[in-house]
């Protein structure tokens, strides 16, 4: 079981990556978390398409457990943060009105819905979260409803859009 509830959201995937990478090829891991990995699924999908197998084995609503097995090995080296996601450049400094920043504007799927997510995580009581994207993200909705933000997506002149997510 590796209960990852605890782990600072910058650093989670890394670390589950680096897990997975660890593995034997045909040995799996059970992951805790205390929302649905999905968009971590999407990052192994992009990343390592056909190497693994998802399986939930619980589906909340206070703990998600999913059974992850390596299929075939992977040479390289696990997922690391980017730069703009190192710890202290992860969200812009809060502005005094206490709105974080965050661009993932020339991202490529699933990476905004990831790091946008993961600055969720993140995201001090009280404080919102501008995000700038190069499309609607509307994946995102569902996924910040469920962990208890509400959302307020625009069209900015240049066709990229700005969504303010706040705890609801």
């Amino acid at each position: 079981m590796f209960d990852v509830r605890p782990i600072p959201g910058r650093v989670k995937h890394t670390q589950i990556f680096q897990r997975w990478f660890d593995l034997p090829v045909g040995q799996h891991f059970i992951l805790l978390n205390d929302h649905d990995p999905v968009p971590l699924y999407y990052q192994f999908a992009a990343e390592f398409p056909g190497t693994f197998t998802w399986e939930y084995l619980e589906r909340g609503p206070e703990e998600f457990r999913v059974k992850i097995t390596k299929l075939q090995p992977v040479t390289g080296a696990a997922p690391t943060p980017p730069a703009c996601l190192a710890p202290s450049a992860a969200v812009a400094p809060a502005a005094p009105s206490g709105v974080h920043e965050i661009d993932v504007r020339g991202l490529e799927p699933p990476e905004p819905l990831v790091r946008i997510l993961d600055a969720l995580e993140s995201l001090p009581a009280g404080a919102t979260l501008r995000a700038h994207t190069d499309r609607e993200p509307c994946h995102l909705f569902g996924e910040a409803g469920q962990r208890g933000f509400r959302h307020d997506c625009n069209e900015q002149p240049d066709g990229s859009w700005i969504t303010i997510l706040a705890r609801a």
